[in-house]
Protein backbone atom coordinates (compact mmCIF):
# COMPACT_ATOMS: atom_id res chain seq x y z
CA UNK A 1 0.00 0.00 0.00
CA UNK A 2 2.73 2.50 0.97
CA UNK A 3 6.08 2.56 -0.83
CA UNK A 4 7.39 5.98 0.17
CA UNK A 5 6.34 7.85 3.31
CA UNK A 6 7.18 11.44 4.18
CA UNK A 7 7.57 12.40 7.83
CA UNK A 8 7.61 16.05 8.88
CA UNK A 9 9.61 16.94 11.98
CA UNK A 10 10.30 20.18 13.78
CA UNK A 11 12.43 19.25 16.77
CA UNK A 12 9.64 19.52 19.33
CA UNK A 13 9.11 16.88 22.00
CA UNK A 14 6.51 15.12 19.89
CA UNK A 15 8.91 14.64 16.95
CA UNK A 16 10.37 11.51 18.55
CA UNK A 17 6.92 9.92 18.81
CA UNK A 18 6.08 10.98 15.24
CA UNK A 19 9.27 9.39 13.92
CA UNK A 20 8.57 6.22 15.91
CA UNK A 21 5.10 5.86 14.39
CA UNK A 22 6.44 6.62 10.90
CA UNK A 23 9.21 4.03 11.36
CA UNK A 24 6.70 1.39 12.46
CA UNK A 25 4.56 2.17 9.42
CA UNK A 26 7.59 2.02 7.10
CA UNK A 27 8.67 -1.33 8.57
CA UNK A 28 5.16 -2.76 8.29
CA UNK A 29 4.88 -1.85 4.60
CA UNK A 30 8.59 -2.20 3.77
CA UNK A 31 8.46 1.43 2.65
CA UNK A 32 11.15 4.09 2.31
CA UNK A 33 10.90 6.98 4.74
CA UNK A 34 11.92 10.54 3.88
CA UNK A 35 12.38 12.97 6.79
CA UNK A 36 11.67 16.66 6.11
CA UNK A 37 12.25 19.67 8.32
CA UNK A 38 10.91 22.97 6.97
CA UNK A 39 12.84 26.08 8.00
CA UNK A 40 11.57 29.64 7.71
CA UNK A 41 12.93 30.91 4.39
CA UNK A 42 14.27 34.03 6.13
CA UNK A 43 16.61 31.72 8.08
CA UNK A 44 17.75 29.68 5.08
CA UNK A 45 21.12 30.88 3.85
CA UNK A 46 21.57 28.47 0.93
CA UNK A 47 21.75 29.97 -2.52
CA UNK A 48 18.90 29.31 -4.99
CA UNK A 49 21.20 26.93 -6.92
CA UNK A 50 21.62 24.83 -3.77
CA UNK A 51 25.10 26.07 -2.89
CA UNK A 52 25.83 26.22 0.82
CA UNK A 53 26.28 29.62 2.49
CA UNK A 54 29.71 31.19 2.69
CA UNK A 55 31.47 31.69 6.04
CA UNK A 56 30.74 35.43 5.66
CA UNK A 57 26.99 34.72 5.49
CA UNK A 58 27.22 32.57 8.60
CA UNK A 59 29.14 35.30 10.44
CA UNK A 60 26.77 38.06 9.33
CA UNK A 61 23.64 36.05 10.10
CA UNK A 62 24.41 33.89 13.14
CA UNK A 63 20.75 33.21 14.00
CA UNK A 64 20.11 31.91 10.50
CA UNK A 65 23.27 29.80 10.60
CA UNK A 66 22.26 28.30 13.96
CA UNK A 67 18.71 27.59 12.73
CA UNK A 68 20.02 25.82 9.65
CA UNK A 69 22.64 23.90 11.61
CA UNK A 70 20.02 22.76 14.15
CA UNK A 71 17.70 21.59 11.37
CA UNK A 72 20.55 19.78 9.57
CA UNK A 73 21.59 18.05 12.79
CA UNK A 74 17.99 17.08 13.60
CA UNK A 75 17.42 15.52 10.18
CA UNK A 76 20.84 13.83 10.11
CA UNK A 77 20.37 12.32 13.59
CA UNK A 78 16.83 11.19 12.79
CA UNK A 79 17.94 9.49 9.57
CA UNK A 80 20.79 7.72 11.41
CA UNK A 81 18.38 6.48 14.10
CA UNK A 82 15.96 5.22 11.46
CA UNK A 83 18.73 3.42 9.57
CA UNK A 84 19.80 1.80 12.85
CA UNK A 85 16.26 0.35 12.94
CA UNK A 86 16.80 -1.00 9.40
CA UNK A 87 14.50 1.61 7.84
CA UNK A 88 15.37 2.84 4.33
CA UNK A 89 15.64 6.50 5.34
CA UNK A 90 16.72 9.77 3.76
CA UNK A 91 16.15 13.37 4.75
CA UNK A 92 16.26 17.01 3.79
CA UNK A 93 15.91 20.51 5.17
CA UNK A 94 13.72 22.72 3.00
CA UNK A 95 13.13 26.48 3.11
CA UNK A 96 9.62 27.82 3.37
CA UNK A 97 6.18 27.50 4.86
CA UNK A 98 5.70 23.99 6.30
CA UNK A 99 2.47 23.00 4.54
CA UNK A 100 3.65 24.08 1.09
CA UNK A 101 7.06 22.47 1.59
CA UNK A 102 5.64 19.17 2.88
CA UNK A 103 3.21 18.98 -0.04
CA UNK A 104 5.94 19.84 -2.54
CA UNK A 105 8.36 17.29 -1.07
CA UNK A 106 5.64 14.62 -1.01
CA UNK A 107 4.86 15.32 -4.66
CA UNK A 108 8.51 15.43 -5.78
CA UNK A 109 9.31 12.17 -3.99
CA UNK A 110 6.09 10.44 -5.12
CA UNK A 111 5.13 9.76 -1.51
CA UNK A 112 2.08 7.67 -0.69
CA UNK A 113 1.48 9.18 2.77
CA UNK A 114 2.56 11.97 5.11
CA UNK A 115 3.10 11.51 8.85
CA UNK A 116 3.36 14.49 11.19
CA UNK A 117 2.70 15.53 14.75
CA UNK A 118 -0.08 17.53 16.27
CA UNK A 119 0.32 20.22 18.87
CA UNK A 120 -2.68 20.88 21.02
CA UNK A 121 -3.59 24.56 20.92
CA UNK A 122 -5.78 26.39 23.39
CA UNK A 123 -9.06 27.78 22.10
CA UNK A 124 -7.36 31.17 21.70
CA UNK A 125 -4.41 29.56 19.93
CA UNK A 126 -6.78 27.88 17.48
CA UNK A 127 -8.27 31.29 16.68
CA UNK A 128 -4.96 33.10 16.22
CA UNK A 129 -2.57 30.45 14.87
CA UNK A 130 -3.01 28.31 11.84
CA UNK A 131 -2.70 24.58 12.27
CA UNK A 132 -0.23 22.87 9.96
CA UNK A 133 -2.11 19.58 10.45
CA UNK A 134 -5.49 21.06 9.66
CA UNK A 135 -4.23 22.84 6.55
CA UNK A 136 -2.36 19.75 5.36
CA UNK A 137 -5.46 17.60 5.84
CA UNK A 138 -7.41 20.10 3.74
CA UNK A 139 -4.87 20.31 0.90
CA UNK A 140 -3.15 16.94 0.68
CA UNK A 141 -4.08 14.60 -2.17
CA UNK A 142 -2.52 11.67 -0.27
CA UNK A 143 -3.31 10.20 3.17
CA UNK A 144 -2.08 12.15 6.20
CA UNK A 145 -1.46 10.41 9.51
CA UNK A 146 -1.53 12.81 12.46
CA UNK A 147 0.27 11.54 15.56
CA UNK A 148 -0.85 12.90 18.95
CA UNK A 149 1.68 14.87 20.99
CA UNK A 150 1.77 12.19 23.68
CA UNK A 151 1.22 8.49 23.22
CA UNK A 152 -2.26 7.44 24.29
CA UNK A 153 -2.24 5.72 27.65
CA UNK A 154 -3.61 2.24 27.80
CA UNK A 155 -6.13 1.35 30.46
CA UNK A 156 -6.70 -2.17 31.66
Amino acid sequence: MFKTILVGIDGTESSENVVGVAADLACHFDAALHVVCAVDAAYFLDEPDGARPTPVDETDYPAAAMERESADNLVRQTVLELRARAVDASGSVVPGEPVAMLLEAAHNLACDAIVLGHRHLSWLGRLTERSVCHELLEKSPIPVLVVPAKPASTSA
